[in-house]
């Protein structure tokens, strides 16, 4: 994969119970905010229209959020594209 495509939410979950236990996220109006290890990325989308049972999120905004969480090493070997 290059560098853009999409990934669905539950998988970023998943890569973030395992790259980055005790993690906390937070639901706001417009974004989903994830924090872990005294950094915060307030800014993961909801999904292409909104709220969706099984939203997915373009791999540029996860790789975003995996450099500033500093989880990156990790994370590539969990989700294709990173």
């Amino acid at each position: 994969m290059g560098a853009g495509g999409i990934v669905g939410l539950d998988e970023v979950w998943r890569m973030l119970e395992e790259c980055a236990p005790g993690h906390t996220r937070k639901l706001t109006t417009y974004y989903w905010c994830a924090r872990y290890n005294g950094k915060s990325f307030p800014s993961l989308p909801l999904g292409e229209h909104g709220r969706r049972k099984f939203p997915t999120i373009q791999v540029g905004f996860v790789r975003t959020m995996v450099r500033q969480l500093g989880i990156l090493g990790c994370a590539q070997g969990q989700i294709e594209g990173l």
